[in-house]
């Protein structure tokens, strides 16, 4: 997808002033819950409007609970685990559970998930 508008390189930066943070605060949260079909018109926003990060795209650091758990998932999906069931016995097996500290079902899987995808894209 192509959009206009400033788009920083990843360099490094001469001063503090000039780091780019390692999200995207410009980010803003998808709202159309049915895509459109037609190109170009599903946009998160217009192009020009926002100065562009590449290869950001998250509105915050992810919390020390959320980089395990995605490093977890990366080391289950590597073993070629893909069916939810086998996922969450294997979750349950490396022990990390749920954000409120429970083992993980089926069922709580589907509702973190879903809570998670509302952080990261509203």
């Amino acid at each position: 997808m192509s959009e206009t508008g400033v788009t920083r390189a990843h360099i490094p930066a001469a001063s503090d002033r000039d780091v780019v943070p390692d999200y995207n605060r410009y980010l803003e949260a998808y709202r159309n819950p049915r895509p459109n079909q037609t190109a170009g018109a599903g946009q998160i926003f217009a192009g020009g409007e926002r100065d562009l990060i590449v290869w950001q795209t998250r509105p915050a650091l992810p919390t020390e609970y959320e980089a395990t758990l995605a490093s977890t998932l990366e080391q289950i999906f590597a073993q070629r685990v893909y069916e939810l069931p086998d996922i969450v016995a294997a979750l349950n097996r490396e022990g990390v559970r749920t954000p409120a500290g429970e083992a993980w079902t089926e069922q709580n899987f589907q509702t973190t998930f879903r809570e998670l995808g509302k952080l990261a894209f509203g």
